[in-house]
């Protein structure tokens, strides 16, 4: 069976926010994930968008140990309004790519947040082990399909270690559709290789291809088969949306082709 369709935005701008969620709602999307980093803040990116939903599900993807401590993450979540019930707190290891760093701070965000759903992002190995040793969700990025698969793997075993059920796996994938959507592909893969070395490690592994999804002719079709591999290997695929301004309109275009929706009615925008 094909993974479950989620969607994926920037913090870094703030449009009406409001808006997306009942437009994902409508489209049929039951999650959205959402960055946080120094250009955004995902927490509170989800608060304002949530309060105009009623079942949409949400994934903060992720947050950084290297910058933010538990108890400040804690403060933040307490700080606005989320339906926490509806909520994934994703964390990982940010530019420290410890180990260390994100076992002890899912062990305390357990210990402070009871209930609450964690996600641990994992670029390599270790890290997909790691996070199937203790995460509720495993967060892939920036990953083809048979690197799915391979972290898929690795993800298993450390959940056999640990003698409990695999984790769910979501990945996240760049997806820009339009004129330039190569161009855009690659300078955010340029952006992430320049930003850690876990990254560049990870663009070295699958040289050859851009790391995403880019349809110029914006067919819905096209984009669904370019879709199809990854949500043969993951639980949850995350179409996260590369449009060339990031606002609701542009974020819209590219979830609503994903959908199978052409919304302007000859494939492109």
């Amino acid at each position: 069976m094909p993974a479950e369709l989620a969607f994926g935005i920037t913090a870094a701008a703030r449009p009406d926010h409001a808006r997306l969620g009942s437009e994902l709602e409508r489209l049929g999307y039951p999650e959205l994930w959402v960055n946080d980093n120094r250009r955004g803040d995902g927490i509170a990116t989800v608060a304002s968008i949530s309060p105009a939903t009623r079942a949409l599900r949400f994934g903060i993807g992720v947050v950084a140990l290297s910058e933010h401590s538990v108890p400040a993450i804690v403060e933040r979540l307490s700080a606005v309004d989320l339906p926490l019930d509806r909520l994934t707190l994703g964390i990982g290891s940010g530019s420290s790519a410890s180990l260390d760093l994100v076992r002890d701070g899912a062990t305390e965000l357990r210990r402070l947040q009871p209930g609450l759903p964690i996600a641990i992002a994992a670029v390599g190995p270790r890290m997909a082990r790691l996070a199937g040793e203790m995460a509720d969700t495993v967060v892939a990025n920036w990953a083809l399909p048979n690197r799915l698969s391979f972290v898929a793997e690795r993800i298993a075993e450390g959940a056999a270690a640990a003698d409990r059920p695999a984790p769910r796996l979501v990945a996240y994938v760049r997806t820009a559709v339009g004129a330039r959507a190569v161009d855009r592909l690659r300078a955010e893969m340029d952006r992430y290789a320049r930003s850690g070395g876990h990254y560049a490690r990870a663009f070295a592994a699958q040289a050859g291809r851009p790391v995403g999804i880019a349809v110029e002719s914006g067919d819905p079709s096209e984009l669904a088969a370019a879709l199809a591999p990854y949500r043969s290997v993951v639980d949850t695929l995350v179409v996260r949306g590369l449009p060339s301004e990031d606002d609701v309109d542009g974020w819209l275009r590219i979830a609503s082709l994903a959908a199978g929706v052409d919304l302007s009615g000859d494939g492109r925008r």
